[in-house]
């Protein structure tokens, strides 16, 4: 059986350990619901192409390869990706700072390269709405386990505690009663 101190000490270093994401995604969130999302710097290219544009992932990414060296952009390090949009297809390409699409024009031997970089608080966004990647989504997933964890411990404390008992039930009652007000209202 654990004991209390055990109790205290899984609370503890799960806080202490979650509390830098546990805040980046609480400030985030709050700067989200601000409706401030950052700032994406947007370019856009007419490419000449040598042979006419075709859903063929390896001949797309060389073209997108060449253009993004020639004018000195860092590659993406993600992997470029072939997606079917408005009948037609489109090349995507990004990390969490860059993305980088290749799509057709009306002449089949041109090709329009959009660059977009990302500003670090739009960076931050994409973490906070699980668009970063896998390893965010993992530590997402760490940090609510974690969460839900430490709220049973400190429940768990507080009706350990004589004089904490009944103020804890009634505290959770009024969020319980708070949130289905909010929810029904």
């Amino acid at each position: 059986m654990i004991n209390r101190y055990q109790i205290i000490r899984i609370h503890m270093l799960l806080a202490a350990f979650l509390l830098p994401i546990a805040i980046m995604y609480f400030i985030s969130g709050a700067l989200y619901t601000l409706d401030i999302k950052g700032h994406i710097d947007k370019q856009e290219i007419i490419l000449q192409l040598k042979q006419p544009f075709a859903p063929n992932l390896d001949f797309l990414t060389q073209v997108t390869k060449k253009s993004l060296l020639e004018r000195k952009v860092p590659l993406p390090t993600g992997e470029p990706t072939l997606k079917k949009r408005h009948g037609t297809y489109e090349l995507r390409w990004g990390d969490l700072e860059h993305v980088v699409k290749l799509q057709p024009t009306h002449d089949t031997m041109t090709a329009k390269l959009t660059i977009k970089e990302r500003s670090f608080l739009t960076q931050i966004m994409r973490i906070h709405r699980a668009q970063a990647g896998s390893v965010f989504k993992v530590f997402a997933i760490i940090l609510v386990i974690g969460l839900i964890i430490m709220f049973a411990t400190g429940i768990y404390m507080a009706q350990a505690v004589p004089k904490l008992r009944q103020p804890a039930i009634l505290a959770i009652a009024i969020g319980l009663l708070t949130f289905l007000g909010l929810i029904l209202a």
